[in-house]
């Protein structure tokens, strides 16, 4: 199973708690994640993604509202392999492998989509149905064309309709088929009975020559022993016979000659004929691997050595070789045939592709406008809520202004009464007066030359008036 990517891992958060009974909340080390230096984290915060760029501290509001978080991988040209099954001719088969190269871009929208590149790999190239149709042609033994075939629709697929996954960059790196395990296995099986075969044969021309020699060394040493015993019956023969006739001995000679010349002869011809059989051998295996080079596989070339062999008559020569034109035409119409569905499939690609191009542009717009339709709704409601605080606190500043003034009116009506108990208001006194005035918030009352002349609140005396004088010593002024 092959490890995620992008989002190598997603994890819920706890609410944030309070660690001490002053302490400010916090989120639990054992929840918060601790990324690679190629990762990235993702806060889900309410409805919006928010992305770890160092500078969110822990004690940030965002941060302990966060209820999810996201681990991105954030490498260049990671490599995602995207695998296919593809049927053959022979009801298998073959597994295409395609390999891209992953570069996250905005781990905002990866996040947000849930982006499995596997999954997104896999289903854009399952949306080209041409290349499930390649195998079924072929069986797992031509795994060879396959490859070829599959090589150049899936470059020219990706090439007029590259892959797209939101947030993301992929790009195409390379295409496989890899070898069927039956045919690995019926390979291996061919490879290690070629090497049983050519190691019997190998020990068959041991064996054989090791007889040849043992053979020829057997009539070596038979051939010795009966010059021996020749000789020594030729001996004994001589002492027998003692003085014989020159005519005897000479006859007895050639006789001898003859017998040895006999077995020698016998013995070259032994060898000669082994020395055939083994030549034999060499110039048929050279023929076979000569006839084998000469063929390399191909149909004609094995039919005409049939024919030059006498394996094969004229007629069935040419029949067979009408066959094989038959079938090279029929590939290549059926190839023909292949390509222009290829190309109009690859036009269908095209103008879907740039369907799709139109729909995301329009869901991208779409998107964009409902993230500024959400930032302005944050704007106002961000407004609305400082409005809502500065009349507040001008309501409670006025309440507080209120309550002062109440509180000294209270205060000054408590002492006016104090002083009203103690008689300060029996007489006419200008000062208190104004006091009772200014209290309860009414106009002052006019005051003449002659009582602005009073002191400390005292009218001057009758006696004072008429002298025009006052006890402090200064000259009231008469009226006119």
């Amino acid at each position: 199973m092959t490890a995620p990517y992008p989002i190598l891992e997603r994890r819920t958060l706890n609410p944030a708690e309070k660690t001490r009974w002053l302490g400010r909340r916090r989120h639990r080390a054992e929840d918060l994640p601790r990324p690679s230096a190629h990762q990235s984290l993702v806060y889900r915060i309410g409805g919006e993604l928010v992305v770890d760029d160092g500078r969110i501290v822990p004690t940030d509001e965002r941060f302990l509202n966060a209820t999810n978080v996201s681990i991105v991988d954030m490498r260049r040209d990671a490599l995602v392999v995207a695998s296919l099954r593809i049927p053959s001719a022979d009801a298998s088969y073959f597994e295409v492998l395609v390999t891209f190269r992953c570069t996250v871009t905005d781990p905002v929208a990866v996040v947000s989509g849930g982006v499995d590149a596997y999954e997104a790999l896999q289903g854009h190239l399952k949306a080209h149905n041409r290349i499930f149709e390649l195998g079924l042609d072929h069986r797992l033994t031509q795994v060879n064309t396959v490859r070829r075939l599959v090589s150049a629709q899936v470059r020219a697929y990706l090439t007029h309709v590259p892959a797209r996954v939101s947030g993301m960059q992929a790009r195409f790196a390379n295409v496989e088929v890899s070898s069927p395990k039956a045919i690995v296995d019926f390979e291996d099986d061919v490879r290690r009975s070629t090497f049983a075969h050519r190691l019997d044969w190998n020990e068959l021309e041991y064996l054989q020559r090791k007889e040849m020699s043992t053979t020829a060394h057997s009539q070596s040493l038979e051939s010795g022993r009966r010059d021996h015993e020749l000789d020594l019956d030729g001996r004994s023969h001589d002492h027998d016979l003692g003085k014989t006739s020159s005519a005897s001995a000479q006859e007895l000679e050639i006789e001898e000659w003859r017998h040895a010349h006999g077995l020698r002869k016998a013995s070259t011809e032994a060898d000669h004929e082994l020395e055939l059989i083994r030549r034999r051998g060499e110039v048929a295996r050279s023929e076979f691997d000569k006839n084998v080079e000469m063929i390399n596989g191909d149909p004609k070339r094995a039919l005409l050595a049939a024919y030059a062999a006498g394996q094969l008559d004229a007629q069935g020569l040419a029949a067979s070789l009408k066959a094989i034109d038959d079938s090279a035409r029929e590939h290549a119409v059926r190839d023909a045939v292949q390509e222009r569905e290829s190309q109009l499939a690859l036009r269908a690609a095209s103008l879907e592709e740039r369907k799709v191009e139109r729909g995301w542009q329009q869901e991208d717009n779409e998107r964009r406008a409902e993230q500024e339709r959400r930032r302005e709704t944050q704007k106002r409601v961000d407004a609305q809520r400082r409005e809502k605080e500065a009349r507040e606190d001008r309501l409670r500043q006025e309440r507080m202004e209120r309550e002062d003034a109440q509180r000294i009116d209270t205060m000054r009506f408590e002492m006016l009464k104090t002083m009203t108990a103690q008689g300060h208001f029996n007489t006419t006194d200008l000062g208190g007066s104004s006091l009772f005035a200014e209290v309860m918030h009414m106009p002052q009352p006019e005051v003449d030359d002659r009582r602005a002349a009073a002191v400390d609140g005292r009218f001057p005396s009758p006696e004072e008036i008429e002298s025009g004088e006052d006890r402090s010593g200064g000259v009231l002024e008469e009226d006119e």
